[in-house]
């Protein structure tokens, strides 16, 4: 009777744990060599959705570092 007439504090709502936001990214796998060496696989993470700015994000990485791009392997959009 108390409880039905406010005069008996309630239990506290649990709250929901909010799931943060998932973070998508795309995945480029390069073959790059150094100095005309052994190829060997190159990865990048882009934040961007498209997949040619992925790749030119990743070659210019690659170049960036004194690699030599020889060829794309993949291009995949995952999400943690």
């Amino acid at each position: 009777m108390r409880q039905a007439l406010g005069l008996i504090p309630a239990a506290p709502k649990k709250q929901k744990e909010k799931a943060p936001n998932p973070f998508t990214y795309t995945l480029v796998e390069l073959s790059v060599r150094k100095n005309g060496g052994p190829p060997f696989r190159f990865t990048h993470r882009s934040r961007s959705i498209s997949r040619l700015t992925a790749q030119l994000e990743a070659e210019k990485a690659a170049r960036a570092q004194g690699l030599e791009v020889w060829v794309l392997l993949d291009i995949r959009q995952e999400s943690e």
